[in-house]
């Protein structure tokens, strides 16, 4: 997806990726349809400030993700009269007051636990709708911040501009202001510079060589005719044949130097510095206290991740509960199920107001925020417009300062016209007479080198051919070298395009212009032509002298005098030249063979070499002994040789004009030829310009093609980037998953802990009932007893009076018998008398009768009651046998269920503890890699960082391994958990950010009793518990306070206490105190790894006396309900001590309630205490009130027997 954030309503657009790779114009189309922005009032930023440009794509900006998105301005919104509403979604926002209400009116039924289990439920998903839309609020205010950094940066960069092209303007400024005088001077000379050109006359020669370069220009040829016409055309004209701007750009400059001066520059300066100083209005650009107020949101997020997480705790505690009410079915927990319930609800209706007022005070800080942008971003529109309007002013002042300067230059060129034509005419002349002197030379040189390299290399071959093969030739090594190449190419003609102008126009001009004479002075070339012209000088001399000779000849030996007068004429024809050669000259005919026979014929050839033949000093005589005769026939014949050498030289003479018209015809020749030349070489240069346009036609379409194919190059390299990214997000996705799994299976070891210890809790409730149940047994079989033993007197009572009646009713009957006689009845008893027995001895029969009676009677009520009771006994132990075989049923099959669970709890628990250790280990191993890879350009601080996080990483790994290790070896609880009660209190945090503190007063707390573990107070002889704490590695002082209680290190010995690599021996122990200290941590690295500034105390204790009554693993408890604000991880580890103490403990008689409260910071403000023992005197009592931040716990029913000796890890 593609992200685009419109910064002045905080609002997130989300388009489809495919537009990444079209224009920006065409995005802006998209955005106007969907959300209805015209084009021309969107503004599209990227961080960094820089601008998208319509034609580019948007794929080549580094911006479009959620994190760093495409920055959208509307100037619709921004030009507006009022503040625009902020763009929030509220998300569920629901009031579950009256829902509470209504069913803490509810009966204790099971109907009802599901209600308030659904209710749960509701909070738990209401909190994490909250959460999400608070989380969503804060970064849309942080991507707001980024905008408005956006814009800040984008406004720099125009105030950096403007800045430079400032610069740029005052240095042509000032480099105008220290010309202007020199271009006043121009300017005051302008009349004197016209007068001066309209002297100087322009060389026909120069219009002749313009258009010849220049042929397709007719107008110019027309002017030309047409000055030729009227005469000689002068450079004022030649300069003004276009039309007469000379008069319009001396005017121009005149009102641009008058108008462009320092008063100008002055007025812009005072502007611009104006502008500036506006625009860097530091209360502007930067929002003051925004990073505090989004700090204080951060901390918001922190308070309300921790009510998310005890609403989703507290809904799990309710769906427990259900599920186990749902299972025991016992009517008579119901109602302790409920009132407990109640308070849960009251604690989950609490935390939603506070989730609901954290979200209030988002949608509030983002409405803020929004309205503050929207009155700086008008403040940011004012600004750039002004900038952009001062930017088209000084725009508009630097071209009219360049035009300016660039029509002075115009001026100065003509104000140094004059000079610079004469020179030039000067320069052209010297150049035509050195170039032709150097070319005839350099022809003639790489003539004669050409000849005699060729005649050296067939010399060579020749040779070779003749002695290739023979036996001598090993005696001549190096025969097959030959002489390397020098000189045998004339150079090319150069100089050939210039305007065919002598020393004679120059002498016109020195004429026609005495004043500017010192202009026309041509320099010295006689150096350089007496060099080249050496050699010519010889070679004409040579040839002049051939051609008398060979007359010569002719005409003697037509006389036929050649016999006596050859040698003596060509002897003396010979040294004439001789005089006349300059001393010092090198003799080079052996020079001019070569060349002579390359261009004359071999006839010639050969009547240039006589001459060395014929030559004869005039200082040697003559061997032949001369007459008179002789004498006189010489001189006659040397008077006819004088007459023909007369005529020959006449004749001699007409060879010479003739030999001038010939080369007068030839050079009209070799211009016609030069023209033709030029010509062909202009036709030459436009087939070249033809050919030139097709190729930058060819190589146009190779660029079109190789930009398209790098354009799809980068098009499949910019998706190939972003498949990257997305799978470098996953990877990162997949780590956070990673993490929160790690986090997940942390909170989950600690719900195990906790759901052990609520086993173990149920444990020892079940064991209480079940001694309960006993005691209410022996109860009744007491009373069963009594009312048998009660049953068996009123029978022996009963049995007792029917035996005295009876015994009453046969003395009644015998009396009225023995009344009822009659007299003869005594009389046949006094004759009978002797006969049977008297009276007494009846009497003592009778008497000894009831004696037997009374003894048979004793002995079946003995007999009954035994059996009765025997029967009664037998009763009762049948129904406690039964009862025991239920509740061992019962137990063992509650303990089979626990341990099953708890079994397979274990092992997922250790699988996942195994995974999890081994993706740590893979997370270390690749930190440190990426560590070695980082330590050769990260700084040291980077890192120290990567090392903390490893080594907290490490023991992190070692903590689950401990924990893995802990879990393997622990007993499974034995017993069902009870349920959880939330404490009452709540309390609320601190907020920096949108609302004022609430505080809630702590509760008061009764004095300890004499022979308890006291937890509230820390003074002298008070009994307290010493723990080990991971986090500080160091021993404390367990406490219910916010403050920290250190142990002296002085203390360790006596107590049996060491501390080895980190690892203590023993995890705790009891001390009595014997007086603390307080202190104030004073550098942020101390041995109790505290910040910096934090205080805490420092306590002294000694090994309780062996006398005083160790505590019977009761924490003495205050009589109202107290709350725990120190550190969850030291009461945990406590609790965990105690609790995996396993068979060491035994379960006491009645429990023991301890209220823990969990504490979101472990650095809170040391309380005020006052006693004798603290070193500022502040307050030490547990009873005063004391102002903190509290936050909501769980009553944890713990029943705790500690044995008097130490626990090893």
């Amino acid at each position: 997806m593609l992200f685009v954030f419109q910064v002045d309503t905080g609002r997130m657009m989300t388009f489809d990726m495919s537009l990444a790779l079209e224009s920006v114009q065409n995005l802006k189309s998209h955005v106007e349809l969907a959300f209805k922005i015209p084009v021309d009032k969107q503004v599209l930023l990227i961080s960094g400030g820089e601008h998208l440009r319509p034609d580019d794509r948007v794929c080549s900006y580094p911006a479009g993700t959620d994190t760093n998105p495409i920055f959208l301005f509307s100037k619709a919104v921004i030009e507006s009269d009022q503040p625009p509403a902020a763009s929030v979604d509220y998300g569920s926002e629901q009031d579950l007051s009256s829902k509470v209400r209504e069913s803490s009116e509810l009966p204790a039924t099971l109907s009802t636990v599901q209600k308030r289990t659904q209710l749960a439920r509701l909070f738990c998903e209401l909190s994490q709708s909250q959460m999400t839309t608070c989380e969503k609020l804060v970064h849309e205010q942080h991507l707001q911040q980024q905008g408005w950094s956006a814009v800040v940066a984008n406004l720099e960069d125009l105030y950096s501009d403007l800045k430079h092209r400032w610069k740029l303007y005052q240095d042509a400024f000032n480099e105008y202001i220290a010309k202007r005088d020199s271009y006043l001077e121009f300017l005051n000379h302008f009349k004197d510079d016209l007068l001066v050109l309209q002297k100087i006359p322009v060389l026909p020669a120069l219009i002749e060589s313009q258009k010849l370069l220049v042929p397709e220009q007719d107008d110019f040829s027309e002017d030309k005719q047409s000055g030729s016409v009227r005469g000689e055309m002068t450079l004022h004209e030649w300069i003004s044949q276009r039309d007469d701007f000379m008069d319009c750009l001396f005017e121009i400059c005149s009102k641009g130097l008058i108008q462009t001066d320092e008063k100008e520059f002055l007025a812009l300066q005072e502007e611009i510095e104006t502008k500036l100083a506006m625009t860097d209005d530091v209360t502007m650009k930067e929002i003051k206290g925004l990073g505090d107020r989004l700090f204080g949101l951060e901390k918001l997020m922190v308070d309300a991740k921790r009510y998310v997480n005890e609403q989703m705790r507290l809904a799990e505690s309710f769906q427990r509960n259900q599920s186990r009410a749902s299972q025991v079915k016992e009517a008579s927990i119901l109602p302790a199920l409920c009132a407990t319930h109640l308070q849960q609800l009251d604690v989950l209706l609490e935390n939603h107001n506070r989730l609901r007022d954290i979200t209030r005070r988002c949608i509030l800080a983002k409405d803020e925020l929004s309205s503050n942008l929207y009155h700086r971003l008008k403040w940011i529109v004012f600004m750039e417009d002004n900038l952009s309007e001062f930017d088209n002013k000084l725009v508009f002042h630097f071209q009219n300062l360049l035009s300016l300067q660039r029509q002075l230059e115009i001026l100065q060129q003509v104000h140094t016209a004059p000079t610079i034509y004469l020179s030039s005419i000067v320069e052209v002349v010297r150049r035509r007479k050195v170039s032709q002197a150097f070319l005839l030379w350099a022809s003639d040189v790489a003539c004669h080198l050409l000849t005699i390299y060729n005649e050296e290399i067939a010399r060579r071959k020749d040779f070779q051919a003749q002695i290739e093969g023979h036996f001598l030739s090993s005696l001549f090594p190096g025969m097959e070298d030959f002489p390397p190449s020098f000189a045998t190419q004339a150079p090319s003609i150069f100089d050939s395009s210039l305007p065919k102008l002598t020393e004679e126009d120059v002498e016109n001009l020195r004429r026609a212009l005495p004043d500017l004479a010192e202009c026309l002075q041509i320099p010295d070339t006689s150096i350089i032509e007496n060099y080249f012209m050496l050699k010519d000088s010889k070679d004409d001399l040579d040839k002049t002298t051939k051609t008398v000779e060979d007359k010569l000849i002719e005409v003697v030996a037509e006389v036929g005098l050649a016999s006596n007068l050859d040698q003596t004429m060509l002897k003396a024809i010979e040294g004439e030249p001789q005089q006349t050669t300059p001393h010092g000259l090198p003799h080079l005919k052996d020079l001019d063979k070569g060349c002579e026979s390359e261009t004359d014929t071999e006839e010639f050839e050969k009547v240039g070499q006589s001459p060395f033949d014929l030559h004869f000093d005039k200082g040697i005589p003559s061997p032949r002994p001369g007459t008179q005769d002789a004498s006189t026939l010489t001189e006659d014949n040397l008077q006819i040789s004088r007459s023909e050498y007369e005529k020959l030289h006449s004749f001699l003479i007409r060879l010479s004009h003739l030999s001038r018209l010939a080369c007068t015809n030839l050079k009209s020749e070799l211009i016609e030829t030069k023209n033709h030349i030029l010509r062909e070489k202009v036709m030459v240069e436009e087939a070249c310009g033809n050919l030139k346009i097709q190729m930058n036609n060819i190589i146009l379409d190779k660029e079109k093609q190789e930009r398209e194919i790098v354009q799809r190059l980068t098009v499949d390299h910019e998706l190939e980037i972003s498949d990257f990214r997305k799978i470098a997000q996953s990877k990162n996705e997949e780590i956070k998953g990673l993490r929160d799994e790690n986090a997940r299976l942390s909170s989950e070891l600690r719900k195990v802990s906790q759901e052990n210890l609520e086993l173990k809790e149920g444990l020892e409730a079940m064991s209480c009932k079940s001694s309960k149940e006993m005691d209410d047994m022996k109860k009744r079989m007491d009373e069963v007893l009594a009312e048998k033993e009660r049953s068996t007197k009123e029978e022996i009572e009963r049995l007792k009076s029917e035996y005295k009646s009876e015994m009453e009713n046969i003395r009644a009957r015998f009396k009225l018998m023995t009344m009822e006689r009659s007299p003869s009845e005594n009389s046949l008893e006094k004759i009978e008398r002797g006969d049977y027995p008297s009276i007494t001895n009846h009497e003592a029969l009778l008497l000894q009768m009831t004696e037997n009676f009374e003894s048979e009677k004793e002995v079946a009520v003995s007999d009954a009651v035994s059996k009765e009771s025997q029967r009664w006994q037998k009763i009762l132990d049948d129904r406690i046998k039964q009862m025991e075989c239920d509740f061992e049923q019962e137990k063992a099959f509650l303990i089979q269920n626990i341990q099953s669970r708890i079994q397979q709890d274990q092992e997922k628990q250790i699988n996942q503890l195994r995974e999890q250790i081994n993706n740590l280990n893979l997370e270390c191993i690749k930190y440190k890699d990426t560590i070695q890879q980082l330590a050769e350009y990260r700084e040291e601080s980077d890192c120290n960082e990567l090392m903390r996080r490893i080594d907290s990483l490490e023991r992190e790994k070692t903590a689950l391994k401990n924990e893995l290790k802990r879990i393997k070896v622990a007993e499974p609880p034995p017993a069902m958990a009870a349920s959880v009660a939330v404490c009452e209190g709540a309390a609320a945090t601190a907020d920096a950010a949108t609302s004022p503190v609430k505080t809630r007063k702590r509760s008061e707390t009764s004095s300890p009793k004499a022979g308890k573990l006291n937890i509230d107070s820390c003074k002298a002889g008070d009994l307290v518990l010493v723990v080990w704490d991971i986090q500080h590695q160091n021993f404390k002082i367990l406490q219910e306070s916010s403050s920290l209680y250190f142990l002296n290190a002085d203390c360790l010995e006596s107590l049996g206490l060491k501390v080895v690599d980190g690892q203590p021996n023993k995890l705790y122990c009891y001390a009595e105190v014997v007086e603390k200290e307080y202190c104030h941590a004073r550098k942020p690295v101390n041995r109790f790894r505290v910040p910096q500034g934090t205080k805490f105390f420092r306590v002294k204790v000694k090994p309780p006396p062996s006398g005083k009554e160790m505590p019977p693993a009761q924490f003495q408890a205050p009589t109202q309900t107290t709350h725990m604000s120190q550190s969850q991880t030291t009461v945990s580890q406590v609790v965990d001590i105690i609790a995996t103490a396993g068979p060491s403990h035994s379960l006491p008689s009645s429990p023991s309630k301890i209220s823990w409260e969990k504490s979101g910071s472990q650095e809170a403000p040391i309380p005020e205490e006052k006693g004798e023992d603290s070193a500022v005197g502040r307050s030490e009592d547990s009873g005063g009130k004391n102002e903190e931040d509290i936050e909501k716990g769980t009553e944890l029913t713990e029943n705790f027997h500690i044995d008097n000796h130490s626990i090893d890890r």
